[in-house]
């Protein structure tokens, strides 16, 4: 984790969110701009430099899979990406996608009764009540279907686990949904590039969409630059924004998601390095509502809890400044990491997880850590509360609490803890908890068909967004392995129908 002062960060960040808006953000961009003058016409008319029926912005995986729908519609679709090559942030995931009542799922694991109602219901409670609940559905009552189209183009899941426990979500509702293939990410989408390309999907590579074109207030086009030129590309149907979201763009990250913006200045966010806001800033700039910002995808940077139920986290606690316990440590990762977040920002001091050697941590791979100065140990709760700067005496009170209650009740009273439920002892260990980030969370308010909406809650006629460019079916923490890349396929797939089938 880099070193920075909590403290000036978080004078910063509050003085920025504070200051600056997105009107600042989008200074200089015209919702509007005079068309340009062809010169053979001789009078106000836009000089086309290429036509296509779909126009796409981003090639990751939404926009790979609006493409290959819309060409299979019959319409002629283009994706420009602003890098040398497809995939985006998608083909650097996991390669997992959750799903809901697949053959796969009653085949590899015990849930043969599993819906996508009861999956909608788990992702609902997940989003603190704060989700657009169709568009929830939707996706959900889509998944099983996307797992047999890519089975179709050859990927085989071999392998089902499920999303560590939330506090704020009904068990009754929870079900191993992660589908994975051995071929990774890299195979998934280089197969949905290749079903795209095949279908008859355009490719424009280092080609980057600067402006939306707007006509008596409709979408019908884009700018791009692409070998240094502007181009003006018109889209006879609809253009599709798929750029993902804010990921590296500090400016708009102080504006909209703090969180982001802290990772960004703290950690590694291993996003794709083209991820800057660029189809939300153009949508922003033509009245596009932008919503659900705030949230982030994290990972804790040395501890990795909550992955999934099937890895128990380590005998192991988190303490604040106060020498505190503060959340659980084995919920799901990204909700984890929010707590960590949000106990860091509010006493401007560092998290630590406590330990002593287990089977995950073994005492020579702690001593190595002590050795690189990536961790601290003492053979007392006194001597380690001085060398992590936290209250003695409550981390003396937690660890004895934390031992009290597995010895006593085999449980973790304080916090409902699920995993690592083992007494722990001497020599004790403690390293600063920091984050490994995957991209924000926010993007354009979308309705159940793709359309991006307005401030006004009006539809932008010839506009719609898809991934997580888009917005609504995510909320203010990221609820699981593999729901970006159901997000990504589910409103990829849709989008590219219902712009063909205008």
């Amino acid at each position: 984790m880099k070193e920075l002062s909590r403290r000036t960060f978080i004078k910063g960040a509050a003085a920025s969110a504070a200051t600056l808006t997105i009107g600042s953000l989008l200074a200089g961009c015209a919702a509007n701009e005079t068309p340009k003058t062809d010169d053979n016409s001789g009078g106000n008319q836009r000089t086309w430099d290429k036509e296509t029926d779909v126009l796409i912005l981003g090639a990751g995986g939404a926009g790979m899979c609006a493409g290959y729908e819309a060409t299979q519609a019959g319409a002629k679709a283009l994706i420009l990406e602003k890098a040398e090559s497809f995939g985006g942030t998608s083909i650097r995931s996991g390669g997992i996608i959750q799903a809901s009542g697949t053959s796969v799922q009653k085949k590899l694991t015990a849930y043969q009764d599993d819906t996508a109602q009861k999956h909608a219901q788990y992702y609902l409670e997940e989003g603190e009540g704060t989700l657009d609940e169709e568009l929830v559905k939707d996706m959900t009552a889509g998944s099983a279907g996307h797992i047999e189209w890519l089975e179709s183009l050859g990927l085989e899941f071999t392998n089902v686990t499920g999303s560590a426990h939330v506090p704020m979500a009904d068990e009754s509702n929870y079900a191993d949904r992660i589908h994975g293939t051995a071929v990774g990410a890299s195979g998934m989408f280089t197969a949905v590039h290749d079903a795209a390309e095949t279908s008859g999907a355009e490719f424009m590579y280092n080609t980057e969409a600067a402006k939306l074109i707007v006509e008596n207030g409709k979408v019908i086009g884009a700018e791009a630059l692409a070998d240094g030129k502007t181009i003006a590309i018109k889209a006879n149907k609809g253009v599709i924004i798929a750029t993902s979201s804010i990921d590296h763009n500090q400016e708009m990250s102080k504006a909209l998601s703090p969180n982001q913006y802290y990772d960004n200045a703290n950690s590694i966010c291993a996003a794709a390095p083209t991820n800057t806001g660029d189809g939300i800033r153009m949508a922003a700039a033509i009245g596009g509502q932008l919503t659900h910002f705030g949230g982030v995808i994290d990972l804790t940077g040395k501890t990795s809890a909550g992955i999934n139920r099937q890895t128990p986290l380590m005998p192991c606690f988190f303490v604040n400044k106060y020498g505190r316990r503060f959340t659980c440590e084995d919920t799901t990762y990204a909700l984890t990491s929010r707590e960590l977040w949000r106990e860091m920002t509010k006493t401007n001091h560092a998290c630590y997880t406590v330990c002593g050697p287990n089977s995950v941590m073994t005492q020579e791979k702690l001593d190595e850590m002590v050795a690189s100065g990536k961790a601290f140990t003492a053979a007392s709760m006194a001597e380690l509360a001085a060398k992590i700067d936290v209250n003695a005496d409550n981390l003396q009170a937690t660890l004895e609490q934390w031992n009290r209650d597995i010895t006593e009740s085999g449980a973790d009273r304080q916090f409902d803890r699920a995993t690592g439920l083992e007494v722990i002892e001497g020599p004790y260990y403690a390293f600063e908890e920091g984050f490994m980030n995957l991209g924000s969370i926010g993007g354009l308010k979308i309705t159940l068909n793709c359309e991006v909406v307005d401030v006004q809650g009006e539809v932008i006629p010839g506009l719609y967004a898809a991934g997580m460019a888009s917005a609504g079916w995510l909320g203010p923490f990221y609820p699981g392995s593999g729901t970006a890349l159901l997000g990504a396929i589910h409103f990829g797939r849709k989008a590219g129908k219902v712009v063909a089938a205008l």
